[in-house]
């Protein structure tokens, strides 16, 4: 997970780890300003992206 503003660190480091295929889940940029509740919202934002990554990644290890 990232946030927009660093998508291309991003993709940079999923290829260095041998996943260039792999889509990171993103946020609005920036974060350090927002409250602890504004986190929290962003994070409910992509809560179901974030399972949904983990259980995929689970089924496929499982195959």
């Amino acid at each position: 997970m990232t946030t927009t503003e660093f998508i291309g660190a991003a993709h940079a480091q999923c290829t260095a780890l041998g996943m260039p295929a792999y889509e990171p889940i993103l946020v609005q940029h920036p974060i350090q300003p927002k409250t602890k509740d504004d986190v929290r919202a962003l994070a409910d934002q992509v809560l179901d992206q974030i399972v949904g990554k983990l259980l995929k990644q689970k089924v496929q290890q499982a195959a």
